[in-house]
């Protein structure tokens, strides 16, 4: 029964990043490595998404961090997309619900994914400033989101305020919800 919501599942580090990088980069999953590649050289991808099926995700997780649980993932003048992710750890027949494993997968530009970013963090507590909550919304997205404000210029990403609104406003244009697109809400 726990696997209908997340438990009982659990995957590696790398293997979340690959397969998220798949499902931003057009559906194409790629064997992951720790070594440089040739940019000359073929890879070896699968296609496991469509391109449009890949758009429509990028949508979401830019929702996820403009309206949703990922809000503290967002570095102003960059595209953030992502994920959270808060699960109670196992604890003999049952989980503990104190303990917890917290995360955020984030993707930037997520108008056109260039990083995959996973901050994952370990029984982390809550303070004054979460609440007392220690979810991957509240702990693990504001890493990314700060990371990403500093790495983004170190990689050569220039911060872009006037195309963020733009795609934001594309998002709310493509997604119907219903019959309704989003903007009516």
């Amino acid at each position: 029964i726990t696997v209908s919501y997340g438990y009982g599942v659990s995957v590696p580090p790398l293997q979340l990043a690959s397969a998220t990088a798949a499902i931003v980069n057009g559906g194409r999953l790629m064997a992951p490595t720790l070594l440089r590649r040739n940019v000359a050289s073929p890879t070896q991808e699968t296609q496991v998404l469509s391109a449009q099926t890949s758009q429509t995700m990028r949508q979401l997780m830019r929702l996820v961090v403009t309206e949703g649980t990922g809000s503290m993932a967002d570095a102003p003048g960059y595209l953030v997309g992502g994920k959270t992710g808060t699960a109670e750890k196992q604890s003999g027949r049952g989980y503990a619900e104190r303990r917890l494993l917290s995360s955020f997968v984030g993707v930037f530009p997520v108008d056109a994914p260039q990083y995959v970013v996973l901050a994952l963090i370990d029984e982390p507590k809550g303070d004054a400033q979460s609440y007392g909550f220690a979810t991957g919304g509240w702990v693990a997205a504001p890493v990314v989101g700060r990371f990403v404000g500093r790495a983004a210029p170190l990689l050569g990403i220039r911060p872009r305020p006037d195309d963020e609104r733009a795609y934001d406003d594309m998002i709310a244009i493509t997604l119907p919800l219903g019959g309704r697109h989003l903007a009516s809400y």
